[in-house]
Parts: structure tokens; C-alpha cells; sequence
């Protein structure tokens, strides 16, 4: 795999990194969220991997302030939003497909599995991204290409 792929799929998977608005699930001048943190992880991987609405699933769901993890990418909003969305608009054939997503308090991990191609054999991601009320204000993740051969048969996903 050539290092210019994997560092673009990795820029991907840390500006994530997962239907309705959030703040639509609250009224104006409602009090706080009535989403569980990973049901505002969901709706926004779904929005930016699945739907590839980038601007939309940031401006959304993650708070400005939102803090980088990454050493590949910077940190903020704007500049994922800067970066990604010429990203997609450049790779249309890019595919993510969510294998799970898990809670444990504030902290919610989604495994996924990115493909630029039908025929590339992709790569295995987990983001980990810390919510307050409904906005994602942290990630961190962790990006594994998926090899030609395993040295068992149970697969990444």
C-alpha cells in the first residue's frame, strides 16, 4: 500500500471521524441534548462516512473547539471540514462502511472499514470520539490496512 494512500485514509479517519440534526432533537431554547452520546456518533458517521455530507455532519454534530487527536491532521472544525471536503469531492469512489459502534460513558468507538475502490481491499479504522451533550468535541483513532493474507481466518471485521 503506497504511503500517500494510507496517509490520506488516515487524514479521513481522524477528521471523523459517524439523520436527524442534533439540535433539532432539541428545540430552541430547550434544555439539554436527549441524544445518548452514541446516538450523536452514529447520526454524524452516518452523515460523513456513509452519506459523505462533510460540511453538513461537522457543522452538525462537532462542537468548533473539536480537538485532534491525529498527528496528520490539524485541529478544529474548520479545518477538517478545510480539508475533507475537497478530499471527497477529489475521491468520489471512496466507501466507508460501519461494523459496529461502541459506548462507554462519554467516549464512543466506531469500527469501520474504508475502501477508496470496489477492488481496494481497504482499510480497517477505529475512531474514538468524546461527546458532550450533543456535539463531538475529541478524537483519536487508529488506522490498519487490511492484508492480502491473515495468518488465521477470522477476518478484521
Amino acid at each position: 500500500m503506497k504511503p500517500q494512500f494510507l496517509a490520506a485514509l488516515t487524514a479521513v479517519a481522524a477528521a471523523v471521524l459517524a439523520a436527524q440534526p442534533a439540535f433539532a432533537a432539541k428545540p430552541a431554547g430547550a434544555g439539554r441534548c436527549k441524544l445518548t452520546p452514541k446516538q450523536v456518533v452514529t447520526e454524524f458517521m452516518t452523515e460523513f462516512y456513509v452519506r459523505k455530507n462533510v460540511r453538513k455532519a461537522f457543522e452538525t454534530w462537532v462542537d468548533p473547539g473539536y480537538i485532534q487527536h491525529n498527528p496528520m491532521a490539524a485541529t478544529g472544525r474548520d479545518a477538517a471540514i478545510a480539508f475533507l471536503e475537497p478530499f471527497f469531492a477529489s475521491n468520489p469512489a471512496i466507501r466507508y462502511e460501519i461494523k459496529r459502534v461502541i459506548a462507554d460513558g462519554k467516549l464512543v468507538a466506531v469500527h469501520a472499514h474504508g475502501r477508496f475502490s470496489a477492488e481496494d481491499r481497504g482499510i480497517a479504522v477505529v475512531d474514538i470520539l468524546r461527546v458532550e451533550g450533543c456535539r463531538v468535541m475529541e478524537h483519536w483513532d487508529v488506522v490498519q490496512p487490511v492484508p492480502d493474507k491473515a495468518l488465521n481466518d477470522n477476518g478484521m471485521f
